[in-house]
């Protein structure tokens, strides 16, 4: 038998603390230790067991052996030698502990393996609609996995792996990508939306290395215009803390009977695993106690349009076009500027984001990451739902400020469209910036007016 001094020497400390404390040892008495009676922890596999109350996410390790005690392993990094002892765990998933059994003799070679699993997340903030609710529709929504879109470098790869326990999914991507829309996941369900009505949605999503962009789309089956998805938004995940992603009051502009969420990781480094659990979708007439928090950012005060702390004014810009109603380019619009504003024709109509992008390319240089607040008024003849407003960095697309999408009415009224406190996702310092508009989904005839541009520097 190969015997572990260290752990013969602990086993002995522990036997002699067990009768009183350690300093009642006698120098003059040598515990002799006999190699042949140090435990087989496989005789004990009985007696340890781990049980996790699930609405706490405690869990309870326990061992019930005599004469003996446990030498608990958890995470390969800590240890315990109670007989019993309660450890909380926060976020949902499969964990594993070990378990030596010792006496005066020594502790066990071998160690006994328990996994045990955590149901559900706890959020240190809002944590989303309740997904026990009977409102929510997606655990009778008999969800499924449609299909994956793999492609790091746009060159299509084995579909990744994936489990779905029940309440959403966790999926391991090998490889990375570094464009939005090149590692994506569609998951169908029978859960229908009924146009004219409004709806509430979240999911926790928790990733093990940061994604820089996680885009959640919700939309009808075979139908892929975003301005017929009940929810699309581009996120900022940061690795290891479980994230939040909501809406409420939500209108339904286009039925179906077959909901489609697709999921979008690409920017993922390799070996990602990303865990989105706990989904929830359901009537938003229908209350199930969640109370949304707050989460609106204060308008800035803006400086005046025509004032020297508004980048904008006075810069230079060329403009360019790419007006592509279903991916066919046409002749660009007409682009006019008076005092009224910029005045933009767009006589064809458009389906789908990006197909009627309008770009002002300027002469604005930032030179460090202090945050900005944009704003922009636009009016037009015609409803334009989702219309994206980008400030970039010139030649990077990935570099930008905003992405944001705004809804913009049709008739006399103006809307100001803005954001606050924003900073380039890659950082400064930039030559120059471009300012890009998109009114992809804008009907036939469509007679847009852009006023009162204003870049400031932010100030609290």
């Amino acid at each position: 038998m190969k015997l572990n001094i260290a752990n013969i020497a602990l086993a002995a400390l522990l036997a002699c603390g067990t009768a009183a404390s350690l300093s009642s040892c006698s120098e003059d008495k040598v515990y002799e230790v006999n190699a042949l009676a140090v435990p087989q922890a496989s005789d004990y596999a009985d007696m340890v067991s781990v049980t996790v109350d699930q609405e706490t996410n405690i869990a309870t390790f326990e061992f019930n052996g005599k004469g003996v005690y446990p030498v608990w392993i958890i995470d390969g990094k800590s240890y315990s030698t109670n007989h019993k002892f309660t450890r909380y765990y926060r976020k949902a998933g499969d964990y594993t502990v070990e378990v030596k059994i010792g006496n005066a003799n020594g502790i066990s070679q071998a160690a006994l393996p328990l996994t045990f699993h955590v149901d559900k997340t706890k959020m240190n903030g809002f944590g989303g609609f309740v997904y026990d609710s009977p409102y929510n529709m997606w655990p009778a929504g008999n969800a499924h996995l449609n299909s994956f879109y793999y492609a790091p470098g746009w060159s299509q790869i084995a579909d990744p792996s994936y489990v779905m326990p029940g309440d959403g999914f966790t999926v391991t991507l090998p490889e990375a990508t570094t464009d939005q829309w090149q590692a994506q996941m569609h998951i169908g369900t029978d859960i229908a939306l009924v146009e004219g009505e409004s709806y509430d949605g979240s999911l926790i999503v928790t990733t093990s290395k940061t994604l820089p962009g996680f885009t959640v789309k919700i939309h009808p089956d075979g139908d892929d215009d975003d301005a017929h998805a009940i929810y699309v938004k581009r996120h900022e995940v940061p690795a290891g803390e479980p994230m939040c992603i909501f809406w409420s009051d939500k209108t339904c502009v286009a039925g179906t009977s077959n909901l489609v969420y697709t999921f979008d990781f690409g920017g993922n480094e390799a070996g990602t695993e990303v865990i989105v659990e706990s989904i929830v979708i359901k009537n938003h007439k229908d209350d199930d106690g969640t109370v949304v928090p707050d989460v609106s950012i204060p308008e800035p005060t803006w400086v005046a349009f025509d004032s020297a702390d508004n980048m904008w004014n006075g810069c230079t810009w060329t403009n360019e076009f790419y007006y592509a109603p279903n991916w066919s380019q046409i002749a660009d619009p007409i682009l006019t500027e008076d005092a009224d504003g910029i005045h933009i024709s767009l006589p064809a109509a458009t389906f789908d984001r990006w197909q009627a992008q309008v770009k002002f390319l300027t002469n604005i240089a930032i030179d460090n990451d202090e945050a900005l607040d944009i704003r922009v008024d636009i009016t037009s003849n015609n409803d334009i739902p989702a219309v994206t407003i980008k400030y970039t960095q010139t030649g990077n697309d990935d570099n930008f400020f905003t992405e944001e999408r705004h809804d913009v009415a049709g008739g006399d009224a103006t809307t100001k469209c803005w954001v606050s406190t924003v900073k380039p996702k890659q950082g400064a310092p930039m030559e120059a910036t471009s300012l890009i508009f998109d009114f992809g989904g804008c009907p036939d005839g469509t007679e847009v007016t852009i006023n009162k541009i204003i870049i400031q520097k932010h100030r609290d």
